[in-house]
């Protein structure tokens, strides 16, 4: 009797996970930003799906990085490095025509040069991305090296430098304008690949609603 009850009792949802901070968030799942005016219109009020999940490994530590895609080509990219208001940092990432709109290229060149002591101030603010900007930047890092994995490490800690996968290596450069809330980062792989990145800190509550996938 015991195994035609079993057999016919009625199935038990499965737990599902919950979902109440960005840095929780898996591919396929929905979120989307609030109304404030902190925020750029590229964010504002617009919901995207985390198409995928990278690693940054830099000075000693490894953050995950959440790409979002939305209506716009644009996606938008949210990170996780450790700051000690516990911010996320939200990016855009930068093409060659947009650094040159924003900032005069020889100043910007600067930032390469040794010791690495650049500052930097927009050339207008009559841009997308201008109110993403800081009124002026000074460099942070110069030539740090770090590593970009394509896998989510948030669970566990990213292969060695000396094991076979060890991501793609790159020299980072950084620049922090507004009290610490406004940067411009800048990855540089091997290969000469070069990522330019305009970011701000800003609260997690940012991001107003979360989705898990499917539900």
């Amino acid at each position: 009797m015991s195994f035609f009850k079993a057999l016919f009792a009625k199935k038990q949802a499965l737990p599902t996970r919950s979902l109440n901070h960005p840095s929780e968030l898996q591919v396929d799942d929905i979120f989307s930003f609030g109304d404030s005016f902190a925020l750029p219109k590229i964010m504002r009020k617009q919901q995207f799906e985390v198409s995928e999940i990278n690693t940054v490994e830099l000075k000693y530590e490894h953050y995950a990085q959440l790409v979002g895609r939305g209506m716009s080509p644009q996606p938008v990219y949210i990170s996780f490095p450790k700051n000690p208001q516990k911010f996320v940092k939200y990016s855009v990432l930068l093409t060659r025509q947009d650094v040159g709109d924003l900032f005069d290229l020889d100043d910007f060149s600067e930032i390469f040069e040794a010791p690495g002591c650049a500052r930097l101030k927009p050339i207008t603010f009559e841009h997308p991305y201008a109110d993403m900007v800081a009124a002026e930047y000074l460099q942070q890092d110069f030539m740090t090296t770090g590593y970009f994995h394509q896998q989510d490490y948030r669970a566990g800690t990213p292969p060695q430098f000396n094991e076979e996968k060890h991501g793609r290596e790159f020299e980072f450069y950084s620049l922090a304008g507004d009290q610490g809330q406004r940067f411009i980062d800048i990855f540089i792989f091997e290969n000469g690949d070069t990522d330019v990145y305009l970011s701000f800190l800003r609260p997690a509550s940012e991001i107003s609603e979360l989705w898990i996938k499917g539900e």
